[in-house]
């Protein structure tokens, strides 16, 4: 889908390492306007997700001009209140709005094209649970956990979560074929050929209508995991 949209394009957002609490996420939220330049394309990423547990809400635009461009047309549109990020070869603009929500706008590209993911976030109005993220999705000791995605506007909440630790795909791998077995699920047979030395493993497991995937990729700081619930 990619829509041409308007100036005052309704958007939300990528990258926030924020959180929201759990009698916050149901309720239906008013966005607040995002507005892209007048010439851009783009398309809805998520109507309505929780990373982190933090409700938001994903889009990203094309615009033919280059980032310093589009930066200087939101320093238009929000005057003072924009804080600039740099990122290495990206830019991230955050704009606080009155009514509560944090808006990033991360812009990347080269002379000729800007590519931005927009990002408006609810902030959340108190602390949350420290052990919020990851919660209720059986890891290794010491696993850090990344990130923690549902997908609220999917029929079955789809839930990504990105994790790391020290050891290897195949010590992933086993420990879910268990873990996931005292669920109740069956591994799938589509699932990869593990050994020891094996640097990406894949398992899916199934139970009626859900299924979860597991990728454990070795990586220069340890394991990568990734398991999609559905």
């Amino acid at each position: 889908m990619s829509p041409r949209v308007s100036h005052r394009m309704l958007a939300g957002g990528l990258g926030a390492l924020l959180s929201t609490a759990a009698a916050q996420q149901a309720h239906a939220l008013d966005w607040p306007e995002v507005p892209v330049p007048d010439q851009a394309s783009g398309e809805i990423v998520s109507e309505h997700m929780l990373y982190n547990g933090i409700a938001m809400r994903a889009s990203r635009f094309r615009v033919a001009e280059s980032p310093k461009q589009v930066e200087q047309f939101y320093r238009k549109e929000w005057g003072n209140a924009v804080v600039t990020t740099p990122m290495g070869n990206k830019t991230v603009l955050g704009h606080m709005t009155k009514s509560g929500y944090y808006i990033t706008v991360e812009l990347s590209g080269d002379a000729n094209r800007t590519q931005g993911q927009i990002g408006v976030m609810e902030v959340p109005k108190k602390d949350l649970p420290a052990d919020g993220v990851g919660k209720g999705f059986g890891r290794l000791p010491d696993t850090q956990v990344a990130e923690d995605i549902v997908y609220m506007d999917t029929p079955r909440h789809v839930r990504t979560l990105s994790m790391l630790n020290r050891y290897t795909p195949l010590q992933n791998q086993q420990y879910y074929a268990r873990y996931f077995a005292g669920q109740g699920y069956a591994r799938d047979g589509s699932s990869s050929a593990c050994t020891a030395n094996s640097p990406h493993c894949v398992s899916r497991f199934t139970r009626q209508d859900d299924r979860v995937t597991v990728t454990s990729s070795r990586g220069h700081t340890g394991t990568v995991i990734v398991a999609v619930v559905e």
